[in-house]
């Protein structure tokens, strides 16, 4: 799977074709096969293993990133899959060789084995751009009512999170449908499905690279452009960083963990000089907390009922102000009705005087009020 900055995603499949002529190039005219031999005899000293894929690489599905409203597509950055496609894995080895378990294919020289529909897989995925835009879309094709033909779907929504480039989309290795995005100052922590349940302040520097942690649920690390790493642990709180650590006098470009054993937990990071910088993960960071899986899970489920609970009162809130918003006449008063209306408010206005000044002790309950006639 590829993602391009011209707005695609772009879906392909490099297992050996069937060859479909004495040569193995299929439909192939004459000057391909004399490009293909020629290729071969200059670039000899390269390994053959991907040879099958000369000039035949092309994608076998291409998504565009649309935006919901206007022409034109989201330039993609990063994707994020979800793991449920690694069903996809067991159910291809229990299939025969050569018939691709694709849903669509858009190439009709490639699309010559009937598509096998896959049950059971989460088709949906999530794209960051270049403008700090994370679309939700999915890459199953759907039919067109009108044509009949099969078109890539509209993305379900395009949220505008950060200002800046989404460098990376991590899921959490502990739960599924819990994501992070990273992009320009900001990082925020996502469930799929839902809203934005955590986003951090604005930071006085760029964010470049993340990754959770491989052992600790409620902990992952948020490169700089500074050369800090910033360590996050929401076991401990969600407002500032638990600590943070200068690994470079250069941005850090990428952060990779990597688990030796349960005693020992390594953390590589890699700068814009091109600096490989090995960090070994201290005690506090990798051991978990008695129930912390539990207690993150719940801690996510707080944070969505908490935002539903926000949206659920700000509607209410609108519904309410349209309820008692003044009623505007529907036809034009004549000057009668507009002296009596204004009289009678008027006359309300020197009763609740009345009533405020006895209540402060300035005038007396027999006093009478001297109303307009």
């Amino acid at each position: 799977v590829a993602i391009t900055a011209g707005g695609n995603v772009m879906f392909w499949d490099i297992r050996m074709q069937k060859p479909t002529g004495a040569a193995g190039l299929g439909t192939l005219g004459s000057t391909a096969k004399k490009e293909r031999e020629t290729a071969k005899e200059k670039f000899s000293s390269i390994p053959s293993t991907f040879s099958h894929l000369d000039l035949q690489w092309k994608p076998i599905n291409v998504v565009p990133l649309s935006k919901l409203t206007g022409p034109g597509l989201h330039p993609g950055v990063t994707i994020s899959i979800s793991q449920q496609l690694q069903i996809i894995k067991s159910k291809m080895q229990s299939l025969v060789s050569g018939n691709p378990p694709l849903i669509h294919r858009t190439n009709s020289s490639v699309s010559r084995q009937r598509p096998v529909e896959m049950e059971g897989v989460n088709t949906k995925f999530f794209a960051g751009t270049e403008d700090g835009y994370l679309v939700y879309t999915d890459w199953k094709a759907e039919k067109d009512p009108e044509s009949g033909k099969l078109v890539s779907s509209k993305p379900v929504y395009a949220i505008s999170t950060h200002a800046g480039p989404v460098h990376c989309l991590l899921r959490s290795p502990f739960y599924n449908h819990i994501f992070m995005s990273v992009g320009g100052w900001s990082w925020s922590i996502w469930k799929e499905g839902e809203s934005e349940i955590l986003q951090t302040s604005r930071s006085n520097v760029k964010f470049t690279a993340a990754s959770w942690s491989l052992t600790r649920p409620g902990v992952f690390y948020i490169g700089k452009e500074d050369g800090n790493i910033d360590v996050w642990d929401l076991m401990d709180r969600s407002h500032e960083p638990s600590m943070s650590q200068n690994i470079s006098s250069s941005a850090v470009t990428s952060l990779v963990p990597y688990r030796v054993s349960s005693k020992q937990v390594l953390l590589g990071v890699g700068d814009n000089f091109g600096t490989l910088h090995i960090l070994e993960v201290p005690w506090s960071l990798r051991q978990p907390s008695p129930n912390e899986l539990t207690a993150m899970s719940s801690y996510f489920d707080r944070e969505c009922s908490r935002i539903d609970y926000y949206k659920d009162r700000d509607a209410n809130r609108k519904t309410e102000v349209v309820d008692s918003a003044p009623q505007i006449p529907t036809a034009l008063e004549t000057s009668e009705e507009e002296e009596e209306r204004l009289k009678k408010s008027f006359n309300n206005y020197l009763t609740m005087e009345k009533e405020f000044l006895v209540k402060l002790g300035l005038r007396k309950e027999d006093d009478p009020v001297e109303l307009v006639h």
